[in-house]
């Protein structure tokens, strides 16, 4: 006689589920686990951590890990991030490393939400910590020296301050005026600016030590003195 009792093989608490992707995590040396990528390796299929836990995201909770992508962000979130990949980099990311291990969330979510390409996402960042329209940035950006100052002093760096340099000089001066010590963050309305300490038409270079964190109006009063 045929036996159609149904069994159960491999039957996981909870407990053995969660400690066994945290040993994932730990392998694998990532914070921002997968869900496919992990029942892969431990061979159990998602719909048992789904019966166990409901979501994906209710399991990583439990383990004290996080999804590999979070799908339900603002722009302020994604901003967040953003900050968190450029300091671990020390410089600006490039958009493919805008993923997993480095980036809890991808790519495509940054595009989806802000609708613009990486360098643009990148302007709207430095926006965001600074105070400083997007337009304004890309106008010193842009800017052109004088024909004046370049054919009086043999300049070895270019006038322009790129967006790497300028969130370095923004973070070292802790995103507030080196003068009146106005920040965005404090002082709604105030924007940040990067200052050449001595001028570039007086023969200063874009260089770390020549540069330095200026609000609008000190900026404005300092001018083109030293």
């Amino acid at each position: 006689m045929t036996d159609y009792t149904i069994t159960r093989y491999n039957p996981y608490t909870d407990q053995e589920l969660i400690e066994a992707v945290q040993k994932y995590a730990d392998e694998h040396k990532i914070k921002n686990a997968a869900s496919s990528s992990f029942c892969k390796w431990f061979g159990i299929s998602e719909t048992t951590i789904q019966r166990h836990f409901d979501t994906w995201a209710n399991f990583c909770k439990a383990a004290g890990l996080s999804p590999r992508y979070s799908r339900f962000v603002n722009k302020e979130d994604l901003l967040n991030n953003l900050e968190k990949v450029w300091s671990e980099l020390g410089r600006q990311p490039r958009a493919k490393e805008i993923k997993q291990p480095l980036s809890p969330i991808s790519i495509s979510r940054y595009q989806k939400v802000f609708r613009k390409n990486w360098y643009e996402i990148c302007l709207e960042f430095i926006s965001w910590k600074s105070g400083a329209s997007v337009e304004e940035i890309e106008r010193e950006l842009r800017h052109v020296p004088a024909v004046e100052s370049d054919t009086q002093f043999n300049h070895k760096t270019n006038r322009n301050i790129s967006l790497s340099i300028r969130y370095d000089i923004l973070k070292r001066d802790n995103f507030r005026c080196v003068k009146c010590g106005a920040s965005p963050a404090l002082n709604p309305g105030s924007q940040l600016h990067i200052d050449h300490k001595l001028p570039w038409s007086k023969g200063g270079e874009t260089e770390e030590d020549n540069l330095q964190t200026l609000c609008s109006d000190c900026n404005l009063g300092k001018s083109n003195k030293t």
